[in-house]
């Protein structure tokens, strides 16, 4: 566990291959880890919020923590966990190949 933010690890899910348990508690490459942590939480963040959910990282940069328009949140572990939660909040699967979605993102980000 880390002193610092209690945070008790396991095994690191795939989507974290940069999170090393050992080396976050000492505070190894914590910078790298953070910045890479960060520009994939607003990738995910642009998908969501098409569905109508946004997601921010906790304190730690460790947990994910999903939200709707309801005021409902959950913390989840990882991005498995994170699109389970975020089904359910949507009251419906995300399809990463619906048209609807892929649509919304091209009007965000038209190709160069």
């Amino acid at each position: 566990m880390c002193v610092l933010c209690g945070q008790l690890f396991s095994e690191s899910h795939w989507s974290e291959r940069l999170l090393d348990a050992k080396a976050v508690s000492r505070g190894a490459d914590e910078t790298t880890r953070r910045q890479s942590r960060h520009a994939r939480t607003r990738l995910i963040a642009t998908v969501l919020a098409c569905y109508g959910l946004e997601v921010s990282d906790d304190l730690s940069a460790l947990n994910y923590v999903l939200g709707d328009r309801k005021g409902r949140r959950e913390v989840v572990a990882n991005l498995a966990e994170l699109w389970r939660a975020a089904g359910r909040m949507a009251g419906r699967p995300l399809d990463p190949l619906d048209p609807a979605l892929l649509d919304s993102l091209r009007r965000i980000t038209p190709s160069t």
